[in-house]
């Protein structure tokens, strides 16, 4: 699964929680989702092995842009879960979804 279908599935599966009543669910996924893409985001330094010089590992950068994309409308969601009113927060999930799918992969 790549990146981008599992931050869209990720929001889709919160959205979906929020639809159902089940804010604490769809918070906590939600919550999953935000450290999966802050680590995602990153790039990581593979195990060091003896005679080796590891270096950063980056991702695809289309994929990386994509991920960065996310990220204002991440923050206003989580900030949405936290004052506790699941139809603003489900606008804002809606919105962060529209504005990835005009992202057209390149």
């Amino acid at each position: 699964m790549s990146n981008r279908n599992h931050l869209v599935d990720g929001l889709y599966s919160s959205l979906e929680g929020l639809g159902d009543g089940s804010d604490q669910t769809a918070a906590s996924e939600f919550r999953e989702l935000m450290v999966w893409r802050a680590r995602a985001v990153r790039p990581f330094i593979p195990t060091y092995k003896a005679g080796t010089f590891p270096r950063p590992i980056s991702q695809d950068a289309q994929d990386l842009s994509f991920l960065e994309s996310a990220a204002d409308g991440m923050r206003n969601i989580e900030t949405a879960f936290g004052a506790g009113d699941s139809n603003v927060t489900a606008q804002f999930v809606k919105d962060l979804l529209s504005a990835l799918s005009e992202r057209q992969p390149i």
